[in-house]
């Protein structure tokens, strides 16, 4: 497998540090007086999602496939679990309701970018074709929605049912792409055997897309979720 370039990993590493700042800057923004510290509240996750995997990832400790179970992907099994326990907690209650509907939606944009560095993967040689848009990854459409989307909700127009087929459609996107490269990557089970083998789960710092990145996007989604939820609530309490 070729390398990433210089360039490529640089550009990965400012789409990684601009969803962090997002992160940090939403829960600075819910957070209330009183409440426990927003740095410490926003770091903790950074820790578990960035810091964790990274070291891994530098040791070697994620690079074996097989036998089962692998650990880069028992790790991001793991987070996985953790970003929906997140968005269902008290503190994605508070984004989930003090974040305006466009933000949570509109915060999806950053998948354009990232679809687009995986494209610049694939021409160099370091993931194969069916983890982009050339081939079948359409997760790129869950951004440019996004866009459209969240400047027609900032209009003030009422699209609640748009943004819920929205939402789905987003998060059955990103279940498909997570689908292709745990399938793509070396393990007993690998269903895509063209080269090179999708290797990123235990490479640093791109450990971070499945890590990291992936989960950004999972709980968006799921705070969309909550968010639509917290709105019908009242009406259907009121009939």
């Amino acid at each position: 497998m070729m390398r990433p370039s210089t360039l490529t990993t640089a550009l990965f590493v400012l789409i990684v540090l601009a969803v962090a700042v997002l992160w940090v800057y939403a829960v600075r923004k819910t957070s209330a007086p009183g409440r426990a510290p927003w740095l410490l509240v926003s770091l903790a996750p950074l820790l578990v999602c960035l810091g964790i995997p990274g070291v891994l990832a530098q040791l070697g400790l994620l690079d074996r496939y097989a036998p089962l179970p692998a650990p880069a992907l028992l790790l991001v099994g793991l987070i996985s679990i953790g970003t929906a326990g997140l968005a269902f907690s008290p503190l994605g209650t508070r984004l989930a309701t003090g974040l305006p509907l466009a933000g949570l939606v509109g915060y999806q944009v950053f998948r354009v970018p990232l679809e687009w560095l995986l494209h610049r993967l694939l021409a160099e040689g370091v993931i194969p074709v069916q983890m982009t848009y050339a081939g079948l990854n359409f997760d790129i459409l869950s951004g440019l929605t996004a866009a459209a989307l969240a400047g027609y909700l900032r209009l003030g127009r009422p699209a609640a049912r748009l943004v819920l087929i929205w939402n789905l459609v987003g998060l059955l996107l990103l279940a498909n792409i997570v689908t292709i490269a745990i399938l793509s990557t070396p393990v007993p089970f690998r269903q895509f055997f063209n080269e090179p083998a999708n290797l990123l789960p235990s490479m640093f710092p791109y450990v971070w897309l499945p890590t990291f990145l992936v989960q950004a996007a999972l709980f968006g989604h799921l705070l969309v979720f909550r968010a639509l939820a917290k709105k019908a609530a009242p009406s259907s309490q009121s009939s």
